[in-house]
């Protein structure tokens, strides 16, 4: 069951699944990122069993901010951070790093990142899915499944492009396109995303008609699409002296 916290809640729940699109939602979604064992990815059961790990994603939280023409995805800065190895995996694994900005407009999200000392304005695409007969109940709220696939370009020629296949919680309750990081653009609120080895799922709701949340759009960056910022940085690696293969 999600905490609700504003007093338009109750009256929310009764109501949510005959709201329309036009009524405007706005509000804020918390959610979480763990590491999920399973046969297929056996690594997270390492870091599930080391309790400074564990800490860390126990501690890290992430707050999606929206109003009804647009979003902002961010970690919540409520822990002490430092470059202890164990921290740098945590913050990096399964995205959150950075800024995520969506216009309800757009079929896309802005990332305000930073690599290698340099502050990046990465465009990214909305996922394509394909959405299966498969519900399941997270929360107060029934979720439908979809599917995200892909090709994840290999960073040299001595390796192959791997595909993937990220499973994707949506509700179709709450009218909102939005979720963590860069998935938006579906049919519902999503509420959890099995981004391969971690999963992301919302812990918190609270949802309005009348708040007036304010979003500030990053506009600092070297703007670059997502397809070419692998080779970008590679090449600012390499410029710096370092090695890197090709």
């Amino acid at each position: 069951m999600f905490p609700m916290k504003n007093k338009y809640c109750i009256y929310l729940l009764l109501v949510l699944p005959f709201l329309s699109v036009a009524q405007a939602l706005q509000g804020s979604v918390i959610y979480k990122k763990e590491p999920v064992a399973s046969e297929k990815h056996i690594g997270p059961i390492v870091f599930v069993s080391n309790k400074p790990i564990k800490s860390v994603y126990d501690a890290l939280r992430y707050e999606l901010k929206f109003n009804a023409k647009e979003a902002l995805f961010s970690m919540i800065d409520n822990m002490e951070r430092d470059d202890n190895r164990f921290n740098s995996y945590v913050f990096r694994s399964g995205g959150g790093n950075g800024t995520y900005y969506t216009s309800l407009d757009c079929n896309y999200s802005l990332r305000q990142v930073e690599y290698i000392g340099e502050l990046f304005l990465v465009k990214m695409d909305h996922p394509t899915f394909t959405i299966t007969n498969e519900t399941k109940i997270i929360g107060n709220y029934e979720c439908r499944q979809a599917i995200v696939t892909g090709i994840n370009k290999a960073p040299n020629k001595d390796l192959k492009d791997t595909q993937y296949a990220y499973s994707v919680w949506f509700t179709p309750d709450i009218p909102v396109a939005l979720g963590p990081i860069h998935f938006d653009g579906f049919p519902g609120l999503v509420l959890q995303v099995d981004l391969g080895p971690i999963r992301w799922t919302a812990t918190e709701l609270n949802l309005s008609t009348e708040d007036d949340i304010i979003i500030e759009k990053p506009v600092k960056g070297i703007p670059i699409a997502q397809k070419d910022l692998g080779s970008t940085t590679r090449k600012m690696i390499q410029a710096m002296g370092a090695p890197f293969d090709k």
